[in-house]
């Protein structure tokens, strides 16, 4: 499969996963709530600004949209940051090392599917494992340039 496609073929699909997870982290520090949903972790309600300390939760539905949307903030900054080295290992003309990114980035999402499978049923499960396997296939075309 990767002969038949040209080099800037491959490196554009490096990009389009570069962007992904730039996209992915963007809406979770933007709307971690709406992200957490895709997650099938539904925070009861929005965080208010005076709930964001810690000692300002003093109700369950709190602590949970808190924990929540703080967890996606974190995988947030995850993923904008994978993807930001995948953008730098482009300029530098390492598609290998992008591959590598890539493979090792697909570890976190067999996580990922392994949680919205359980919380979210098979077929959101199935269409995110299709997309870990299509980043699979693009990291395997990319060593091979």
């Amino acid at each position: 499969m990767t002969s038949s496609l040209s080099s800037s073929t491959w490196r554009l699909l490096g990009l389009s996963v570069a962007t992904s997870y730039i996209g992915l982290g963007s809406i979770g520090l933007l709307a971690p709530g709406f992200a957490a949903k895709g997650f099938g972790l539904y925070p009861d309600k929005a965080v208010s600004p005076a709930a964001s300390q810690p000692t300002a939760l003093n109700k369950a539905e709190d602590l949970h949209a808190h924990s929540v949307e703080t967890a996606m903030s974190l995988l947030a900054v995850r993923d904008i940051s994978i993807g930001v080295a995948l953008f730098a290992f482009d300029y530098q003309r390492e598609p290998r090392a992008m591959a590598t990114l890539i493979f090792s980035g697909v570890i976190l999402c067999v996580g990922d599917v392994a949680v919205i499978w359980k919380n979210r049923g098979t077929a959101w499960g199935s269409a995110f494992a299709f997309g870990a396997g299509l980043w699979m296939a693009i990291a395997s075309g990319l060593w091979d340039q």
